[in-house]
């Protein structure tokens, strides 16, 4: 699926303006679609996916999704677990916070990065803006 389709389908997709509430289903809709186009299927899914509110420590940022990484040093394995909020002020908030958080998911899980909001982070803002997503 081209970038220009993808994009089509998402602007139509993502133009009511109405609340949103969180599925699994969508979940991987989603990240299937973005995975194709701005990972080129390089992206395992994630390991778990949890829909909960999600509380950050004592900063007054809102957090409106998560990668967390769990670690078995014996075991030698990682997993990487999605949080997302139950619901969004609307699908695009929803579907801009997925893309958000498989950036970081590609930055620990494929490159070995911090997955902090660094150069490599940010460089992927041209190829979700080119979907039609913000980062």
């Amino acid at each position: 699926m081209s970038d220009q389709r993808v994009k089509k389908i998402l602007k139509r997709e993502l133009s009511k303006r109405v609340k949103y509430k969180t599925t699994y289903k969508d979940i991987k809709y989603y990240f299937n679609m973005i995975n194709k186009s701005v990972f080129k299927n390089k992206l395992s899914p994630f390991n778990e996916i949890l829909i909960k509110k999600i509380y950050k420590d004592k900063t007054d940022k809102k957090c409106y999704g998560q990668v967390t990484a769990w670690t078995w040093k014996r075991k030698g394995t990682v997993q990487y677990w999605l949080e997302m909020l139950p619901s969004y002020r609307d699908k695009r908030e929803f579907v801009d916070t997925l893309g958000h958080e498989m950036v970081h998911l590609y930055q620990m899980a494929n490159i070995g990065d911090t997955g902090n909001h660094n150069k490599i982070f940010y460089s992927f803002r041209p190829k979700l803006n080119k979907i039609g997503l913000d980062l």
